[in-house]
């Protein structure tokens, strides 16, 4: 875990550790107990290096390359005047 903190750091994960920090002191600063919970679920997300495409959730499935259309296509020439 110690590892995932250090490495792997870019730029946008840089911007999300100031977003989630910038919301975690507004919300002190402002007493707003929801918008405290909502910047340490962003801090939290870019220190751990998680979100929903960390564990492949949002992954897109190969395509079957090798499928066969069962349907065959005929075309019509058009010849304009």
């Amino acid at each position: 875990m110690i590892n995932n903190i250090r490495n792997n750091w870019n730029l946008f994960r840089f911007i999300r550790l100031a977003i989630g920090l910038y919301l975690l002191i507004d919300g002190v600063r402002t007493g707003m107990w929801m918008l405290i919970a909502i910047g340490v679920a962003f801090t939290v997300m870019p220190l751990l290096n998680i979100g929903c495409c960390a564990t492949g959730n949002c992954s897109v499935s190969p395509t079957n390359e090798n499928r066969s259309n069962s349907e065959e296509l005929t075309y019509e020439e058009v010849k304009s005047k």
